[in-house]
């Protein structure tokens, strides 16, 4: 693999993002800000982190399946195809959203154990271990590499033959690195706000940073034209639509 080909994907892709990450890192400070200073802000959130207290792990998938496969089918056939769903979108949706669902149970479970591990203060001597272990350890190791591998898989039509060209050294500069990049561009400052939160909030607000998420790069990522089956969706393991765009001949 050639390193100086990997950091020229890799600055690509942040370049890509830049403008993107920083529009959605602007949402975030203004629904900080409303969640420290508005008091029916703060009394509709402590309502959403009561249901997903009486939820449990339920609350994790639904949230997942509506924010990360439900919601990009939607905005493509609403903007990109003139209103007009296709047995694409279904295709589309119905093999993304178990996926998506199970990774939001993992995800929840995760940011539980990092409340165990390090404690539920929002000090910088918590939130600083918190990011580091979410954004580059299980992010780049565990939740990226497994949801670009079956997203990939999937638009192979989950041919075996598909597999041998997901586990080659081109996933990592090709795939992997620039989904991880433009990740870092949205969720180093999204986890931020996202283990700032009580517990109870911290996936859901995660799932509100990811439909923001969603909701720019499949603007930007899809063609004005009825879409292949693709990988859609945020963060950690959390999405790039237009990283998975089949390059043209």
């Amino acid at each position: 693999m050639n390193l100086r080909e990997v950091f020229r994907t890799a600055l690509a892709a942040a370049r890509a993002n830049l403008l993107p990450g920083l529009l959605l890192q602007c949402l975030m400070a203004v629904f900080l800000s409303a969640y420290i200073s508005h008091e029916g802000t703060r009394r509709f959130l402590a309502e959403v982190a009561t249901f997903k207290r009486e939820a449990g792990y339920s609350f994790a998938f639904v949230s997942y399946v509506l924010s990360a496969a439900l919601l990009p089918e939607l905005l493509r056939i609403a903007f990109f195809q003139s209103g007009r769903p296709s047995r694409t979108n279904l295709w589309n949706f119905l093999t993304a959203a178990p996926a998506w669902g199970a990774m939001g149970v993992v995800v929840d479970a995760f940011y539980r154990c990092q409340n165990a591990w390090f404690g539920t203060g929002n000090g910088w001597e918590i939130l600083l271990p918190k990011i580091f272990v979410d954004q580059f350890l299980f992010s780049p190791f565990f939740s990226n590499p497994l949801m670009i591998a079956y997203f990939l898989w999937r638009d192979a039509q989950f041919s075996r033959t598909a597999r041998g060209h997901i586990f080659c050294t081109s996933f990592l500069r090709e795939k992997l690195l620039p989904v991880q990049v433009a990740g870092w561009c949205i969720w180093i400052p999204g986890v931020a706000l996202v283990y700032f939160m009580h517990p109870l909030l911290q996936l859901p607000v995660a799932v509100l940073i990811q439909c923001f998420w969603v909701l720019i790069f499949t603007t930007l990522g899809s063609e004005k034209t009825e879409p292949k089956p693709r990988f859609s969706a945020d963060s950690s393991a959390r999405k790039l639509p237009f990283i998975f765009r089949r390059r043209r001949k």
